[in-house]
């Protein structure tokens, strides 16, 4: 019997993935260990090897496709065994991959009826084949009305006219797993915002004042503000928290996620235990997995565990910006540019560069104002960071 090829589960969230490049081809012999393809999840691009040696005999998942977790992808046969000439139809996803699905389904399908929508809105959106959960309501509370189905309608109508012009770009793997974990964040987590301006004055002339050294890089802003968030996280236990239907979960480890950009499109790796590191130890941590997002070489231990997540995109000239939620955490805090400005300081005016946060809530969790207590914490060690850094 032919030895049956799955897609695997790398990650715990992870409930679809795509075949990025096939490295064995139908007819080549294979060793047991050897890579027989790389496949994209929600956060990681892995090797997948095979199971036993033997021949490749079918391949059912070309590249690029997205399949469930379980799907089965080929077929190895034995040396000597005989490979069909006709091919074969492969079998059904396992009956806990299905089952799986059927839930995820059965929960997306929870999520859309609670859309808030006239009777006429949601008539008229099936009718149209209109997603309701695509539109944003301009009525109160932000439901959806006639003139919202209607306004999609009309857009659809003139991308319709452009004909050939459209380009349809596949999803993959990870950009499917962001668009479904992102729209589900923001429908389940009520979100609330606190925005606030830092001097950042003490703390760039505490960085040009750092040696890097010949062997280490100088710390990043975004180092030291996530060596400054873990201290604050140690003071503010419930930020570092997960929403359950039991209740809210405290973490004992600080793991903080820093957002990064790679080929592969948005992935947050994990710094480890980062309130227990140096400065020193967070900025080399860092700089080795934001390459390694880069190479698209990140594991599953170095992307997952996260209790917290800091996105900077001061570097892309963005001044302030609202993040969603990275489930199942329940806080993320947004960094903007650091900007020269004019300001009251004692009745003087002074130019200072000043830098943009931004804290996104989980409101289940945290109430205002201990939300505001922790940011605020979070600007005074900026603004004094000597103690922390």
């Amino acid at each position: 019997m032919p030895v049956e090829v799955y897609l695997p589960r790398v990650t715990q969230t992870a409930e679809k993935a795509s075949i990025t490049r096939w490295l064995k081809g139908e007819g080549d012999r294979v060793a047991k260990g050897d890579v027989l393809f790389e496949m994209e999840t929600d956060k990681a691009n892995v090797e997948v090897e095979a199971p036993e040696a033997g021949i490749l005999g079918q391949i059912f998942l070309p590249e690029g496709k997205l399949a469930a977790i379980g799907h089965l992808v080929a077929l190895i046969f034995a040396e000597g065994e005989e490979i069909p000439k006709q091919r074969l139809v492969p079998p059904q996803p396992k009956k806990e991959v299905r089952e799986r699905e059927k839930m995820r389904e059965e929960r997306t399908g929870d999520l859309k009826r609670d859309i808030r929508a006239t009777p006429l809105a949601k008539r008229m959106a099936r009718e149209l084949g209109i997603e309701l959960d695509t539109l944003q309501g301009s009525g109160p509370d932000g439901r959806i009305e006639k003139q919202d189905v209607e306004r999609a309608k009309d857009a659809g109508a003139s991308r319709k006219v452009e004909g050939s012009r459209e380009k349809i770009v596949p999803l993959t793997g990870t950009r499917e797993t962001i668009a479904r974990r992102m729209a589900q964040s923001f429908r389940t987590a009520p979100h609330f915002y606190l925005s606030l301006e830092a001097d950042m004055k003490k703390l760039l002339a505490l960085r040009e004042s750092m040696d890097g050294g010949a062997t280490r890089r100088k710390p990043t802003y975004t180092d030291m503000i996530v060596k400054i968030v873990a201290q604050v996280l140690k003071e503010f236990p419930r930020v570092n928290s997960t929403w359950t239907e039991e209740g809210i979960e405290l973490k004992e480890e600080i793991h903080i996620g820093v957002a990064v950009e790679s080929g592969a499109g948005l992935v947050v790796p994990v710094v480890k235990n980062a309130d227990a590191k140096s400065l020193l130890a967070i900025s080399e941590n860092l700089s080795q997995l934001v390459q390694k997002a880069r190479d698209r070489k990140l594991g599953v231990e170095e992307l997952t565990g996260g209790t917290f997540t800091l996105t900077n995109m001061g570097m892309l000239g963005i001044e302030r910006f609202d993040a969603i939620i990275n489930p199942p955490e329940s806080a993320i805090l947004s960094v903007g540019k650091v900007v020269e400005k004019a300001v009251v300081i004692e009745g003087g005016i002074y130019i200072r560069p000043r830098m943009d946060l931004t804290l996104s809530v989980d409101h289940r969790v945290l109430d205002g104002g201990e939300a505001a207590r922790f940011l605020v914490r979070i600007k005074e060690l900026i603004e004094n960071p000597s103690g922390v850094l």
